[in-house]
């Protein structure tokens, strides 16, 4: 089996037709849930970076001023003070720079004028939900899957809690995903239209924008594309826009061709990590894509899959199971396994090609019934366990958590002094998309700047608030801890709590 020369594309008969017309409502379906429950908002660390630098790109700019109190700028303060998550210092001291990859910003920049700001997010991350689930349909269909097993793949990554969780919130693991696949989708068909590296090499530089970890799928393309001098040369031609714009932004951001806003962060891997994680990826990965993806570990041994298939997919898992095996994060918990949802498809797909395989030998052929038996038990097999684990899981709700970090930008908008200042870390990327509230960190706040914080905020005569999640109340006590004084509640958003703090009444001389 290898990949053809063309996407199998026959007539459809009236069968044909009604599965595709089932197909299609199913999607339909699929999208209204997404649509229904997500939450594509500038919340938490990831998704205030990729909103806010999206508004960024728009005001055609690298770089932004931090919103600062008067008589304590930024270079006076402690480096984090003004900064919103997803934010850095610039390196050439110029204000502000992202720390996250332009790929889903310039999604979010495309779409606002269709969606609006509000809404960008939201359809930037649904269609390549969509997207990422035709994209494993097609990646079936062209190794050889009927139209039912390729059906199978798309439904049991859509139906995976990783990808439900993954694609009602603004992340670019989806995203990643759908580009993924569709590079190497396009690198295999390159062999029968040349023209085909073209589009491969855009796909990858699209996905490399998103994240520039998928470098990684740069394994399964090279052996997608083959040796052809002349499908190299329109690979990198189809990459080069893509390329010159990551280069370009660099530059301009961190002084560098070749930097991302990350950083060195090499500190973060390292082979220790590995056992551990290891022993999550058996733990949560037959969960996560039904025990059934275990199979995607015989493909090796499958004669019936070309040799070139076998090794685009082997690669296409390895190169990211074992580059995140290392990562320190990888492990800590299920939701993380996000970092291997560029790789799902392979693993599904190979999974099933593998089963396939085993189905239509004669002795287990016989046993279940042919490889339509097969089909049917491993439909049930995918329908009992994602239902359990949706249930328990509830990946779905993360979208309308998200959403209270807009509610709270709209309640702080109406109930709070255009000139106040906020003690904040969790909400600050939300406070600097949503707002044009000051605010400082109160994780940049310690014993030895405190004083000089307050005194600078008592002088600019700004009224001074608290926004405070659970954890920051709860857990590190930040009131206590990082400006203790007199701090009376003002409201709350569902559970963040908004404080005000009274200052006592400076004492005339």
């Amino acid at each position: 089996m290898d990949f053809p020369q063309a996407l199998p594309l026959p007539a459809l008969g009236p069968r044909g037709r009604l599965s595709a017309g089932v197909g299609v409502l199913a999607l339909a379906v699929y999208a209204l849930v997404l649509a229904k429950n997500v939450g594509a908002v500038a919340a938490g660390s990831d998704s205030s970076g990729y909103m806010n630098h999206a508004r960024l790109l728009a005001s055609g700019s690298v770089h932004v001023q931090p919103r600062t109190i008067e008589g304590l700028p930024q270079s006076d303060a402690a480096p984090l003070l003004y900064v919103p998550l997803g934010f850095k210092p610039a390196p050439n001291g110029m204000g502000l720079v992202p720390t996250y990859p332009t790929g889903f910003a310039l999604f979010v920049l495309a779409f606002s004028p269709l969606a609006g700001w509000r809404h960008a997010g939201d359809l930037t991350i649904v269609l390549h939900s969509l997207a990422g689930l035709l994209a494993t349909f097609a990646l079936g269909r062209i190794v050889g899957l009927g139209r039912a097993w390729a059906c199978l793949g798309a439904a049991i990554v859509g139906a995976s809690p990783l990808y439900l969780f993954m694609s009602v919130q603004a992340m670019s693991d989806v995203p990643s995903l759908a580009w993924t696949t569709a590079a190497v989708i396009a690198a295999a068909r390159s062999r029968e239209r040349p023209a085909w590296a073209l589009a491969a090499g855009a796909a990858i530089a699209v996905d490399v924008l998103l994240r520039p970890t998928n470098v990684l799928a740069f394994f399964p393309l090279g052996i997608a594309l083959g040796a052809s001098p002349r499908r190299w040369l329109l690979f990198l031609a189809g990459g080069f826009p893509g390329a010159l714009f990551f280069c370009a932004h660099s530059l301009a951001a961190y002084g560098s061709l070749a930097t991302t806003g990350y950083g060195d962060s090499s500190y973060a891997f390292s082979i220790g990590n590995v056992p551990g994680t290891l022993l999550h990826y058996a733990r949560w990965l037959p969960a996560l894509f039904t025990p059934l993806m275990a199979l995607c570990l015989g493909l090796p041994a499958i004669r019936s899959v070309s040799t070139r298939t076998r090794l685009i997919f082997g690669t296409w898992i390895l190169a990211y199971a074992a580059f995140f095996s290392t990562y320190g994060n990888t492990q800590e918990a299920w939701w993380y396994l996000r970092f291997l949802l560029p790789a799902a498809p392979a693993i599904v797909v190979g999974s099933l090609l593998v089963l396939v395989d085993i189905s239509s030998r004669p002795p287990v052929s016989a046993w279940l019934g042919g490889t339509r038996g097969a089909l049917v038990i491993a439909v049930a097999v995918a329908a009992v366990g994602d239902s359990l684990l949706d249930h328990s899981l509830q990946p779905l709700a993360i979208g309308k958590r998200e959403l209270r970090y807009e509610a709270l930008a709209d309640w702080m908008k109406k109930n709070v002094p255009k000139d106040a200042v906020c003690l904040t870390m969790q909400a600050s990327g939300t406070l600097f998309y949503y707002t044009d509230l000051t605010f400082v960190r109160w994780d940049a706040i310690d014993a030895g700047n405190v004083r000089e914080v307050e005194s600078a905020i008592r002088a600019s005569g700004r009224p001074l608030y608290a926004v405070l999640f659970p954890f920051e109340m709860n857990e590190s006590h930040v009131l206590e801890k990082r400006m203790p004084g007199r701090w009376a509640p003002a409201g709350s958003v569902e559970d963040i709590v908004i404080m005000r703090r009274e200052f006592d009444a400076i004492k005339s001389k």
